[in-house]
């Protein structure tokens, strides 16, 4: 273990992800509980589903607006969303669904980052 990069990602990482033992916490408490259970719950709400897929809670309406993911059921938009935990699973578990969910995200994101630029190219005379 190499001491120096270890101390420096601790000293890097905001109070929050720093243990009372001066070690980084790079999952927070929730994650490492639902990931040590020994059978997940049968429906997951947006955070736990995003635990098991390893992408951001930021990034589940992009995937459900994608078509990859689907809530249960019929909610609002507002509503709170949850997923089949075996779907979850089974996604998880499958390299080419991954793939078009870290797809999806960089799309997503492509899109809202361009989004930005172009009215502060505009304001500079730039079309």
């Amino acid at each position: 273990m190499n001491r120096g990069i270890n101390e420096a990602v601790a000293g890097g990482l905001p109070a929050r992800f720093v243990r009372s033992s001066g070690q980084p916490e790079l999952l927070g408490a929730h994650a490492r509980e639902l990931l040590n259970l020994r059978r997940l719950p049968a429906m997951l709400n947006m955070q736990q589903a995003a635990v098991i897929l390893g992408v951001g809670e930021h990034d589940m309406p992009a995937l459900i607006r994608a078509g990859l993911l689907e809530p249960l059921g019929d909610p609002q938009a507002n509503a709170v969303k949850y997923f089949a935990g075996i779907q979850i699973l089974e996604m998880a578990g499958d390299p080419a669904y991954l793939g078009k969910i870290r797809n999806a995200i960089y799309e997503y994101w492509q899109g809202k980052n361009s989004a930005k630029a172009r009215p502060r190219q505009q304001r500079n005379g730039r079309h």
